[in-house]
């Protein structure tokens, strides 16, 4: 048996780039289902998937505080982040969605500083923005292609306050102490966030009957639900527990490299010349973070 940083680390290698190819795969399945109707259906069926699982297990159910607690979390991270984040893709590129998570590991160090007093080494910090440097190197090469319209704003708005409601719950998970299952805890926010998605798809977007979603389509579904939903949220879970927050941190990096690259292979998606150093410079960033960081 591996012990438990080690499994981490291999935790964090799963949601670094598994995570990755989910934004890709969203864009697949968005041409037929809308957004928010995507991510209830998806988050709904992975929470009720695990609960199944545990309940077959006979793990104990969680206390009504501690309930109370993780549909804060299930609204924060999935009807609010990845509801919101997957309404973004719809008008912007896939990989331009996972390039904005990039600002996470800056917002934590804010957020970590003003909430808790939270104090980082000057290094941290620097490495932080030279890997931000590198995605907006990146972002700022494929301007011409994608504009600055009303459908642009509109999807880089949608991801950004996304990624505040994403960096809020992840401070919340990091500082409570949760004396049950936190696994049974992460299926229990799937499914209030996915059924919050529902009331959210229900007021604001018209939904898709069942019967019109195509067999491909079924498979980006499955394919988000079982590795974007209950193997990549459980992986990051239990990385969160056992590895600094600012090591954890370092997928974002990751994931819009992996969306990128999918992007160009399989949606000819260009590609300019200036991702090159973007990426290297981002690299840069990610090694200062695992070199310099300090326990979070």
């Amino acid at each position: 048996m591996y012990p438990p940083k080690t499994k981490a680390y291999w935790a964090l290698i799963a949601i670094s780039i598994l995570w990755g190819t989910t934004w890709f795969v969203s864009k697949l399945a968005l041409a037929q289902v809308p957004a928010l109707q995507l991510s209830a259906m998806r988050q709904t069926t992975a929470g009720l998937t695990l609960l199944i699982w545990f309940a077959i297990r006979r793990n104990s159910w969680l206390p009504l505080r501690e309930l109370l607690f993780h549909s804060l979390l299930g609204f924060l991270f999935f009807t609010c982040s990845n509801g919101l984040s997957t309404w973004g893709i719809t008008y912007i590129p896939s990989f331009m969605g996972a390039l904005i998570g990039c600002l996470l590991p800056f917002m934590l160090v804010i957020g970590n500083y003003v909430l808790f007093g939270k104090r980082v080494s000057w290094m941290v910090v620097g490495s932080l923005l030279i890997g931000f440097a590198g995605i907006f190197t990146i972002i700022t090469s494929f301007g011409k292609e994608f504009g600055t319209g009303p459908h642009f704003v509109a999807g880089i708005s949608l991801t950004l306050i996304s990624l505040l409601t994403w960096t809020s719950g992840t401070l919340l998970l990091s500082k409570k102490v949760m004396p049950s299952n936190p696994y049974l805890g992460v299926a229990w926010q799937m499914l209030f966030g996915g059924l919050m998605l529902f009331l959210s798809s229900w007021i604001f977007e018209k939904g898709v009957p069942l019967t019109q979603i195509s067999p491909r389509a079924w498979f980006y579904f499955i394919y988000l639900v079982l590795v974007g939903s209950v193997m990549c949220f459980l992986s990051y879970q239990y990385a969160i527990k056992h590895l600094p927050l600012s090591l954890v941190s370092v997928y974002v990096y990751i994931n819009p490299m992996v969306a990128l690259g999918l992007g160009v292979w399989l949606l000819n998606e260009p590609f300019h010349w200036q991702i090159i150093p973007g990426a290297l410079i981002t690299f840069l960033g990610i090694y200062g973070v695992k070199r310099f960081q300090k326990s979070s």
